[in-house]
């Protein structure tokens, strides 16, 4: 999906993706950008939608923008109604993106997800669910992302166990892991287009296989050329040392889609962690996740003020330390990952 990977060096990640974002705020260039994308999916008429949508496009990025800031300047007791709402308007910029004609009807306007109207006396965040529904916002979005069918419904601890920048706070709160840290070698084999990287080996104990069987298990779950091998060299104890392979890619973190294998994940920084628990976790799009979540949150916020309330505010509370790092995550990091899906290149917004 991804053509490449840009490191882009800046003092504030957050200012700098936003500024980034100015891009698309400009008539000019939002036209010509939306007669390219429409171009490379060889939809006809390309420049005569480009002619029509640039407004539209160009107001859904001003109204997250201001939805975002907004949201970085108010109280916790409604941030994530405006998180969600700048979510939502970011999402329909991509999705003018795939199809010219949106929204075609009110049906694909609809939040497309639901969760319990009434919560339960005692209100767990890990334990509460999102329901798919058949049609609205999500699923259609979901048809331009993945060829994977969705659940009809999602416990939010699950959702959570597959975002990598919060595993800290999932291991601490939840008492187990559910990704590990990948380390990679920084050196560069040109002649066998090789990356070196190393998994502690208890990853071998979770799967109940062999080193060499573990080869065979993780290459059952590529998605593109790249491929798992056998490192000739013996690893230090305790960890186990492997090798990915790819016809074009001289390293790993030079390419767009990463391992193009759906047990690895990477942060906003470029840091990949692999799934010790695959077959607990979904494979969907993180844009998805943090939209599911967040509309349990702006649900939450919204229609049950005073059980928000008591859960943002009291010390009884476990899931306050989760809900608040969530928001801090997904307020800088879900802009990042529609801006890359915009783009078909990933950024990296990073400061030292």
């Amino acid at each position: 999906m991804y053509q490449a990977v840009h490191t882009i060096m800046c003092e504030n990640p957050t200012k700098k993706m936003w500024d980034s974002y100015l891009y698309f705020e400009s008539e000019p260039t939002t036209k010509a950008f939306l007669q390219q994308t429409y171009e490379k999916q060889n939809i006809p008429k390309s420049n005569v939608y480009a002619f029509h949508n640039a407004s539209k496009f160009i107001y859904y990025i001003k109204q997250a923008r201001q939805y975002y800031f907004s949201a970085a300047e108010s109280d916790i007791l409604v941030q994530p109604l405006l998180l969600y709402y700048g979510m939502v308007s970011l999402l329909k910029a991509y999705v003018l993106t795939r199809d010219p004609h949106y929204p075609s009807n009110t049906r694909v306007l609809q939040h497309g997800v639901t969760s319990r109207k009434i919560k339960r006396n005692y209100y767990s965040l890990a334990e509460d669910e999102v329901r798919v529904q058949k049609e609205g916002l999500l699923p259609y979005l979901y048809t331009f992302l993945s060829k994977e069918p969705l659940q009809e419904k999602y416990r939010l601890q699950d959702l959570l166990a597959v975002i990598p920048e919060l595993q800290a706070a999932y291991q601490r709160l939840y008492k187990h892991a559910s990704l590990t840290s990948v380390s990679l070698s920084s050196h560069r084999n040109f002649e066998r287009l090789c990356t070196i990287f190393y998994l502690p080996d208890f990853v071998l104990d979770n799967v109940h296989l062999t080193y060499a069987s573990f080869i065979h298990y993780l290459n059952r779950y590529n998605q593109g050329e790249a491929y798992f091998a056998a490192s000739s060299l013996e690893a230090p104890r305790g960890i186990i040392r492997l090798e990915w392979h790819h016809p074009e890619k001289i390293h790993v973190t030079e390419n767009g889609n990463g391992f193009e294998n759906i047990l690895f994940l990477h942060n906003y920084k470029g840091s990949f962690f692999y799934k010790t628990q695959a077959g607990k976790n979904h494979t969907i799009p993180e844009v998805v996740i943090h939209y599911m979540i967040m509309y349990v949150l702006g649900m939450l916020c919204r229609y049950e003020t005073e059980r928000w309330g008591e859960i943002v505010f009291s010390f009884m509370s476990e899931d306050m330390y989760m809900i608040q790092e969530f928001l801090t995550l997904s307020a800088r990091k879900f802009p990042n990952l529609v801006y890359d899906l915009l783009l078909q290149e990933r950024y990296i917004f990073y400061t030292e």
